[in-house]
């Protein structure tokens, strides 16, 4: 077989493995008969022996790597089991977020100090504190308070959902100092200077907005440009859920992946090759705006694998890029695979605009004269089929009206975060040129907002449909059966016309 066959093959062992591996705990005996199974098969020396044999390996090597990872013990866990009094240092490892009773945001703990011993670590806890104290990214903080352990709730596995951002613990409304004895090597140090001062860019952008453009629209301006935590509102949030674009306020692979696409579409009079650098740039611009968090590392990392994949125009050569993705992200974090839906979610729309949007983008084009939104069309109905089946599984809602809403919203998008970006600027350096270019953006922003409301409130705009995991399992099969025969189709007529 080819290596890239193997290569690709090996890729899905892998990620079966671990997946395998998130929902049951295969002993040791097993995985040694597994692999003797493995290596036996591969004895045939036959094509089909091959590919099993490989599938066994690494399917193996999946769930034992799985297996290792879930059972490290996290000691900030171990000392939250006994909810101690407990003194944290560290530093603030994420954005404040408004909550209901004040706020919360990630601390990277270094030291653990409780009355029986000082602990040198590297972990994180959720601190919830109240709203008039918003510590800022990169902020060194001594926190006193009880280190408690999260809870799961009835449907819905709280204390998983955290552990995957390496959160293990938790603190409710300590009380705050600065230490005096941290000394933190030169890297940490030029890594905390470089958070804070992107939260400080972060927060100025946000407020300069807010100065020169109304409510709603400014706080719907600084979450798509910065990813400003809390500032939209839950009313916004929800009209956003019921017509199927809340992907435009969330910085994920898939708001990523669907935003790169229609800005390389919006770009392509410019010329395939300059469209693609100039999209590729603003991927990274964007991250650093945001933070580059891991989890935004990630999602621009899918977003990047589409706008290579157009770049290239071969969709049949980016499956292997895309599980090999998939397979070194989950190798390195292997609770991705099964408690985070934002990357799930990321993985399924550039599948679906990778394989998908090459079989639709012909039909729209004999629809739609205009090129740039039969493209856009395209793009947003081939990540809405891939990724539909997860969400009616995991929230049970069906948005009727997704693709006229997205089609009329999604283009202005780019177009949105420029001119905010462009208010910010000016407002910085001059609050009246602020207010004046805010128009443009307030503009942009009101009509966006407007059409999505106008469809959360049609009737039945928002439908409940929850499926079962044997069915979303039943509809993925069925899809990658109808890929795999369309493009084996096509295969099979590329090569009778050269025969």
């Amino acid at each position: 077989m080819h290596r890239s066959s193997l290569l690709l093959l090996g890729c899905v062992g892998l990620l079966c493995g671990i997946a395998a591996a998130s929902f049951v705990v295969v002993g040791t005996v097993w995985l040694w008969a597994l692999v003797f199974v493995g290596a036996s098969v591969l004895l045939v020396r036959r094509r089909i022996a091959i590919i099993l044999g490989v599938l066994l390996l690494t399917v193996t090597v999946g769930m034992w790597h799985a297996n290792n990872a879930f059972a490290v013990p996290s000691l900030l866990w171990e000392i939250a089991g006994s909810k101690p009094k407990a003194l944290l240092v560290g530093y603030v490892d994420g954005d404040f977020e408004p909550t209901k009773n004040g706020g919360r945001y990630a601390f990277r703990v270094l030291r653990v100090q409780t009355a029986d011993s000082v602990i040198a670590m590297n972990d994180r806890v959720l601190v919830s504190g109240p709203d008039w104290i918003k510590p800022r990214q990169g902020q060194v903080l001594v926190l006193d308070g009880k280190l408690q352990r999260p809870t799961s709730f009835d449907d819905f596995d709280y204390v998983s959902y955290l552990a995957k951002d390496g959160v293990h613990a938790t603190m409710y409304f300590p009380k705050y100092s600065v230490p005096t004895d941290l000394n933190l090597p030169w890297y940490m140090k030029a890594r905390l200077w470089f958070g804070a001062s992107m939260a400080t860019v972060r927060i100025g952008v946000t407020d300069s907005i807010a100065r020169a453009v109304p409510q709603p629209m400014a706080s719907y301006l600084a979450g798509i440009l910065v990813g400003a935590k809390g500032v939209v509102s839950q009313e916004i949030k929800d009209e956003f859920s019921r017509t199927g674009t809340s992907h435009i306020l969330a910085i994920s692979g898939y708001n990523i992946t669907i935003v790169a696409a229609v800005l390389m579409s919006l770009l392509a009079p410019l010329g395939k090759r300059r469209a693609y650098w100039l999209a590729v740039a603003g991927i990274v611009l964007f991250v650093l705006l945001v933070g580059g968090t891991a989890s935004v590392v990630r999602a621009a990392l899918m977003g990047v694998l589409v706008l290579t994949a157009r770049q290239l125009g071969r969709a049949q050569d980016m499956g292997t890029a895309i599980l090999l993705s998939a397979a070194v992200m989950c190798w390195f974090n292997p609770m991705l695979l099964r408690w985070d839906v934002g990357f799930q979610l990321s993985f399924l729309a550039v599948v679906g605009i990778v394989y998908v949007q090459p079989l639709f983008q012909p039909l729209f084009e004999r629809w739609f004269r205009f090129k740039p939104l039969a493209s856009l069309l395209a793009t947003t109905l081939s990540a809405q089929v891939l990724v539909l089946p997860l969400l009616l599984f995991d929230f049970g809602q069906l948005a009727v009206y997704t693709l006229p809403a997205n089609a009329l919203v999604l283009p202005l998008v780019p177009i949105a975060m420029a001119l905010g970006l462009a208010t910010a600027v000016a407002g910085m350096l001059w609050p009246f040129l602020g207010a004046l270019v805010g128009q443009s953006a307030w503009l942009v922003a009101a009509y966006q907002l407007t059409v999505i409301r106008f469809f959360a409130y049609l009737p039945y705009a928002a439908l409940e449909v929850r499926i079962s995991p044997a069915l979303m399992f039943a509809l993925y099969a069925a899809l990658a059966v109808w890929l795999f025969s369309v493009y084996r189709g096509q295969a099979k007529r590329i090569t009778n016309t050269h025969a």
